[in-house]
């Protein structure tokens, strides 16, 4: 007895609905239906991929493993069925990119060079954070490398620029990788403040400071990043939370504080931004694709091009 690709297709609609009933509404198919095709799946495995109580129907350990490998899968099958209907490009830039982004000074040149390696692409900048429609909010809270699978599954990606530092550990096996560049975090802080106007800091120059960070899921790396550098160094701070970026340069300047920042800070009247040196504050900049998509003919090109432009414009 083998998978059926519907088999798949039926566990994915169980996990996003999160019971049987919903995945049998969402894909337009009897319940009945759709529990035949998990005990086939099942059969087929030889795995309980599913736990049914009160609340609905969860995956079990094996269940979220396998449904990584069909999230891995059916783009691919997708994409071969969507050839053999309309017969294969001549040319395969001609198409839709999806880049998924996280705000850096970097993105320009990933697209520049994405239309100049694949000029008849259409080239679209999708942000993560902002745009992510995943219904399990625990997805968006999570670190890059656990939430990557879904960010490019709920976006159909063909590559991100995602932001990748020390806390975050390694990357999932089930993408291929190359750095675009390596940044330094940056503090903000308001004239007349002690640390204003300094070359670099280091950690230990916020020691016994007031540190603000904004609060919300697009901060949420900055956050963990930070409170991670400063736990590692063993420097103490005042941690204080500000719904957004502009109530965060407010308080900042108000209790004298200071503001950690990623490069492309908002803007904010009166603040200035001086680089991190310290190695646990760097982040390198990363572009992400799966390892066995169309992408990876040409990603480790984009890659190499906006590395070194990037490098290029620093250095002038």
């Amino acid at each position: 007895m083998n998978v059926e690709v519907q088999d798949l297709r039926v566990l994915r609609a169980v996990a996003d609905a999160g019971s049987l009933a919903g995945a049998a509404r969402a894909l337009g198919v009897s319940q009945a239906g759709v529990t035949r095709r998990v005990q086939h799946l099942e059969r087929a495995t030889g795995l309980v991929v599913l736990r049914r109580d009160h609340r609905g129907a969860r995956l079990t350990a094996a269940g979220r493993l396998l449904l990584l490998c069909a999230d891995d899968l059916l783009p691919r099958i997708d994409r071969l069925l969507a050839a053999g209907r309309h017969g294969d490009p001549a040319d395969p830039s001609a198409r839709r990119l999806r880049i998924g982004t996280v705000p850096t000074p970097v993105l320009p040149l990933v697209a520049a060079h994405a239309r100049a390696l694949l000029p008849r692409a259409d080239v679209e900048l999708c942000p993560l954070l902002d745009a992510h429609r995943e219904p399990a909010a625990d997805l968006r809270d999570a670190d890059p490398g656990t939430a990557l699978p879904g960010l490019f599954r709920v976006h159909r990606l063909d590559l991100a620029v995602v932001r990748h530092s020390a806390p975050d550990g390694p990357l999932p096996d089930l993408f291929a990788s190359a750095v675009l560049a390596e940044e330094d975090m940056l503090i903000g802080t308001a004239a007349g403040h002690r640390l204003a106007g300094q070359p670099a800091l280091t950690l230990h120059d916020l020691d016994g400071e007031v540190c603000v960070l904004p609060a919300g899921r697009r901060h949420a790396d900055l956050r963990r990043h930070f409170t991670a550098a400063v736990r590692d160094a063993g420097v103490h701070v005042e941690v204080r939370r500000a719904s957004d970026e502009t109530e965060a340069a407010a308080l900042a300047c108000a209790v004298r504080g200071v503001l950690p920042a990623y490069p492309l800070p908002a803007p904010a009247a009166g603040v200035a931004y001086t680089p991190l040196t310290d190695a646990g504050t760097r982040h390198r900049l990363l572009l992400v694709w799966p390892p066995y998509s169309r992408a990876a003919d040409w990603a480790p090109a984009l890659a190499d091009r906006v590395r070194e432009a990037y490098r290029g414009g620093r250095a002038d």
